[in-house]
């Protein structure tokens, strides 16, 4: 049995009153009553799992809320298991973290097929796996405790029957589950909507179940911000993170939601939730760099990029590397400036375009373009040319409809709105007015160069 293992997330659960929703979307509602009762159920259905480890995959946010606190009630290890995962990396995932357990969970109910013994060791805290996106590169596998997990969630279980969160993230992603540990741990509600739902459908669930905190990325407010009926949310709290706030997406969330507290939050799946700002301004005060006398987290800026000392981050890195420093700072990758007393950043690293030798961000330029009145949103990348090695690419959505001649005169406006503003070499060449980008499963925009 599983009495060695210390499991501090069961008891969370025991404190929140039963009829308390705790998850629910347009068809179905299941209380924390309820779950407590499915977690006496599955113990004695399921006790080959106890002190096991598992790995967890399911195609549905909603399907993941529900059997998650049952899984985390008995197994040792949970990996939360994206579905992208290539086969040879999900291999290795599973060597490396001793996998014992593969469960499926679909709309017939839970499949969990065996993959090898494990000895254990006595005494063993619970351990949460997930995995980073990849986006550049190879996925890496993260290994947390639960108390690292929960150190900034808020745990007061009287105000947080006031709040009813919406989660716009997969759950088996840093910060999706950022959110879903925010809503449990203070006893809230979440209200969760699919990522192959449309925006629209998602939007009036949320309205319609009073949802009054939400998280997203930058990219994916700017969407919410396009949807009909998004103005009708009656927003207490918006969180943003995953990507660079800039002053424009801020303004605008400022405007539409008067009544809303609005947080940008630095955080990674390596480094853990390193801060929040909180002032309605684009990065953060340039007094948080330094020793915190507030915090266990500590900033520094080498060579333009940020180096972060977090004590919450990642127990361990089971596959994959990160850049750590002799006093224990990982480098983030995310390239930063300082202006007047504000640090902001301007991009990844490892996202960078070089034309003709010159490095050209991303993310610099997007910031440029969003902040034109009639762009919505943009998207750059590059594209490779046979002299100057890649060429900066940009797509645009437009506040308004254009037909042939409008695209033409809005693209000069573009362009020379750019010029004061972008060396030579970062101003697009290739301008194409679209009407979506995509975003990933992290709500992140899909930057592949071509």
């Amino acid at each position: 049995m599983r009495s060695t293992v210390t499991n501090p997330f069961v008891e969370i659960f025991d404190l929140i009153p039963s009829d308390r929703i705790y998850i629910q979307n347009a068809f179905e509602k299941i209380t924390y009553g309820d779950v407590k009762l499915s977690i006496s159920l599955f113990s004695q259905q399921y006790s080959y799992l106890a002190g096991k480890n598992c790995a967890l995959i399911t195609y549905s946010r909603f399907e993941l809320a529900k059997i998650l606190p049952l899984i985390a009630s008995t197994a040792n290890k949970i990996f939360l298991q994206p579905r992208c995962l290539k086969e040879e990396v999900e291999k290795e995932f599973y060597t490396k973290s001793c996998i014992e357990y593969v469960i499926n969970v679909t709309d017939f109910g839970i499949n969990a097929t065996k993959l090898s013994d494990v000895n254990h060791a006595e005494d063993l805290e619970q351990e949460w796996l997930l995995s980073t996106s990849g986006t550049t590169g190879t996925p890496k596998l993260i290994s947390y405790k639960l108390a690292s997990l929960m150190k900034t969630s808020k745990k007061d279980l009287t105000k947080g029957a006031n709040f009813k969160w919406g989660l716009c993230y997969d759950l088996n992603r840093f910060a999706g589950l950022q959110v879903y540990l925010q809503a449990i741990a203070s006893g809230s509600s979440l209200t969760i909507s699919e990522s192959s739902d449309e925006l629209s459908d998602s939007v009036k669930m949320f309205i319609d179940k009073n949802v009054n905190c939400l998280s997203a990325t930058p990219s994916f407010w700017r969407i919410i911000l396009m949807t009909k009926g998004s103005q009708s949310l009656n927003l207490k709290r918006i969180t943003l993170g995953g990507e660079i706030s800039d002053q424009t997406v801020l303004n605008s969330l400022k405007k539409h939601y008067e009544n809303a507290h609005i947080v940008h939050i630095y955080a990674s799946t390596e480094a853990g939730v390193g801060f929040s700002v909180k002032d309605g301004f684009a990065g953060f005060p340039l007094d948080y760099i330094g020793p915190s006398k507030s915090s266990s987290v500590e900033l520094k800026i080498v060579n333009d990029t940020l180096w972060i000392n977090n004590d919450s981050a990642a127990s361990a890195i089971l596959n994959g590397a990160i850049e750590i420093d002799i006093a224990g700072f990982i480098n983030t990758g995310d390239i930063v400036e300082i202006q007047n007393d504000r640090v902001l950043f301007i991009g990844r690293d490892s996202g960078t375009i070089n034309v003709g030798g010159n490095k050209v961000i991303p993310e610099e330029i997007e910031a440029i373009l969003n902040s034109h009145p009639n762009v919505i949103q943009s998207k750059v990348f590059g594209k490779k040319n046979p002299i100057l090695g890649m060429l900066v690419n940009a797509e645009v959505i437009s506040e308004n409809p254009l037909n042939i001649d409008e695209k033409k005169a809005f693209k000069k406006e573009l362009l020379s709105f750019c010029k004061g503003k972008l060396e030579s070499f970062k101003i697009p060449a290739i301008v194409k007015f679209v009407e979506n980008i995509a975003v990933n499963e992290s709500g992140k925009i899909v930057r592949n160069n071509e």
